[in-house]
């Protein structure tokens, strides 16, 4: 008989961390059991979707090995109070990869480098990074693959927040690409907050020789669990970007289907009904808790501004955050620009109807979000 075995994926786990046998506290197998018994109902239950969700679920798993292996090193980590938080958020597709690395570029800020997301330690030296073999690893194998033209993050860029956060089991990887709809509804009606937690003390870890520096963080994911990272991030201040949801949501079913349509997922007209239910959920969550704290400080970008000219919103952002932006971190800017152009690897284009969709039904059932950015 077929199907996700949870012990088999915990020989796998440490198969694929070197060995490694701590997985920590067990709080994370309500998630896992859920995600394998909503594997096993899915109405595309079978041998495709299990290689899918379990070669995630193992990832995440190894993932947690080596973040408790690392507090088991450096237990005095934990104790250090976290450095300042800059999180960048907004719906997917909306610019938040590109903002997130053009400010990345500013040499104060230190973030999570891709290389090493999946597999949380201490952040080792810039200048040593061609020395370590997972550097090099990921570097090679990129420059094999090629960059995934409609989401190019390099090994030597500022990754996002789930890639840590899977570890919990609480978390949007499987909500946002993976037909488990049992899943999809337990995470959410679950408390994001102790994932959130977590991922405090894997910054705490990766930051453990960083001293003070601030975080630039990242993730779409943000906007659905506003509440519980404004609890458990008090200091933490926002930069919002916003995009007209008839385009990011219809871009992101453009994302997930180019990673595979076919046995073991969506159906197109499956996913832009999910995509469009999951983010127009989002974008109300956000509200409320933006709503609920208006002591936070949130930064709103147009998305329509920032692509017209990147250097100037930055400019916009650093003045609204006090912050200077130096010479130094204006001209590495002005280079990621160079090096980044809109549509380097081509124009992205899709339509609302390849997914079931209609430009007026997105904007209807956001209609809120629209109202409340003066999206025109």
């Amino acid at each position: 008989m077929g199907g996700l075995s949870i012990d088999q994926l915990h020989a796998d786990a440490s198969a694929l961390a070197g060995g490694l046998t701590d997985f920590g506290t067990d709080d994370y197998l309500a998630g896992l059991r859920a995600l394998v018994e909503a594997a096993a109902a899915s109405p595309h239950a079978g041998d495709a979707l299990d290689r899918r969700v379990g070669g995630s679920a193992t990832n995440a798993l190894a993932g947690r090995l080596c973040s408790q292996a690392g507090w088991t090193a450096r237990p005095e980590c934990l104790q250090a109070p976290l450095a300042p938080q800059v999180v960048v958020i907004g719906l997917p597709r909306s610019g938040t990869t590109a903002l997130h690395q053009l400010l990345g570029a500013d040499p104060r800020f230190q973030w999570i480098p891709a290389w090493m997301a999946n597999r949380p330690r201490p952040r080792p030296d810039r200048d040593t990074w061609d020395d370590d073999p997972t550097y090099r690893a990921r570097m090679e194998a990129y420059r094999t693959n090629g960059p995934n033209i409609l989401h190019d993050v390099a090994p030597t860029d500022p990754e996002e927040c789930i890639t840590v956060m899977q570890q919990s089991f609480v978390s949007m990887t499987w909500v946002s690409s993976q037909a488990v709809p049992a899943y999809h509804d337990w995470f959410i009606d679950t408390d994001e907050r102790p994932s959130y937690l977590r991922y405090a003390d894997n910054l705490r870890l990766i930051g453990a020789d960083a001293g003070d520096a601030p975080w630039l963080l990242k993730n779409p994911s943000h906007t659905f669990g506003l509440a519980a990272m404004l609890e458990t991030f008090p200091d933490a201040r926002f930069v919002h970007i916003y995009r007209d949801p008839a385009a990011s949501i219809v871009s992101g079913c453009s994302l997930i289907a180019s990673m595979g349509i076919g046995e073991g997922t969506f159906t197109p007209e499956e996913l832009g009904a999910h995509r469009l239910r999951i983010w127009s959920l989002a974008a109300e969550r956000m509200d409320v808790a933006r709503a609920g704290r208006p002591d936070r400080q949130f930064c709103d970008v147009d998305y329509r501004d920032f692509v017209a000219d990147p250097l100037a919103a930055a400019h916009g952002i650093y003045k609204q955050l006090d912050l200077e932006l130096t010479p130094a971190a204006e001209a590495a800017m002005r280079q990621w620009m160079d090096d980044r152009p809109k549509d380097k690897h081509g124009a992205h284009r899709y339509t609302a109807e390849e997914f079931g969709l209609s430009t007026g039904e997105i904007r209807e059932r956001m209609a809120g979000y629209i109202d409340r950015y003066g999206i025109s």
